[in-house]
Formats: C-alpha cells, sequence, structure tokens
C-alpha cells in the first residue's frame, strides 16, 4: 500500500477546520427565521467540511479516501472503513441529497438565497456526526 501523503496532526486539523467553518459562518449570516440550506449549522457546509477533515485526517493510512469520488461516496467510504458510524453516515448521505435536491429546485426557481422552515428537513445527524468528529 503506497502512503500518499505524510500523517496528519489530528488535534491541530481539527482547530483549523473549526476556524475556517466559523470564518465561513460568519461570513454568511443568516438574519432570516428560516433555515439556510447551505450555511447554517446542520447545512450543506458542515457536511462538506466533515467529508474533507475526514479526508485530509485519514488520508495518509487510508489513500483510498484521495480519489475524486465526492461527498456521498466518501461519507460511504468512511463507514466502510470504520471512521464513522455506520447510521450516522447513512441519514448525513440521505441529509445531502435532500439538501442539494432542494437547492437545485430553488435555483431553478431562482429562489435566492436557499432558505426553508426550520424543522423541514432534521439535521440533527448532520450536528450529531460534526459533535463526533469535532468535540468541543
Amino acid at each position: 500500500k503506497t502512503v500518499l501523503c505524510q500523517p496528519r496532526n489530528i488535534a491541530g486539523l481539527r482547530n483549523e477546520i473549526v476556524g475556517m467553518r466559523q470564518k465561513m459562518h460568519d461570513g454568511h449570516p443568516n438574519p432570516s427565521q428560516l433555515f439556510d440550506i447551505k450555511h447554517d449549522r446542520g447545512g450543506m457546509v458542515d457536511i462538506e467540511f466533515m467529508v474533507q477533515f475526514l479526508v485530509l485526517a485519514h488520508a495518509a493510512t487510508h489513500p483510498e479516501l484521495t480519489a475524486n469520488s465526492g461527498n456521498l461516496a466518501l461519507l460511504e467510504l468512511s463507514s466502510r472503513l470504520g471512521l464513522i458510524d455506520s447510521r450516522l453516515s447513512r441519514e448525513v448521505q440521505e441529509i445531502y441529497r435532500s439538501l442539494r435536491r432542494l437547492q437545485h429546485k430553488m435555483r431553478l426557481n431562482s429562489s435566492a438565497p436557499s432558505r426553508i422552515a426550520h424543522g423541514e428537513i432534521n439535521v440533527a445527524p448532520v450536528l450529531e456526526l460534526w459533535e463526533t468528529l469535532f468535540p468541543a
């Protein structure tokens, strides 16, 4: 097995990811009473940050994570590799699919920014996976 990169300092990487995510969150404030499917906590950006963390944190020991396979496939692979819980992986994949469908539908209808009522999609599994990967 060829190692494509050097092992990362996981604690340092966690801090970097959380800091970058906070900057993005601060840069996209949501003054509405609606849920921003891309930028609010539990939305698409959180999922994308978690996937990138999994790739960066574990690519040295699991080079198959570096394949350009997309967020859904990488969540599935992370589960198969035992990096994340399989239930959470499945639930977060389904939420990501739902959010992407909504985003595409809203873009087609020129609804920008993409916001829905809180609770329309249960993002609790996304928040649970976030807490698992980035404990406070």
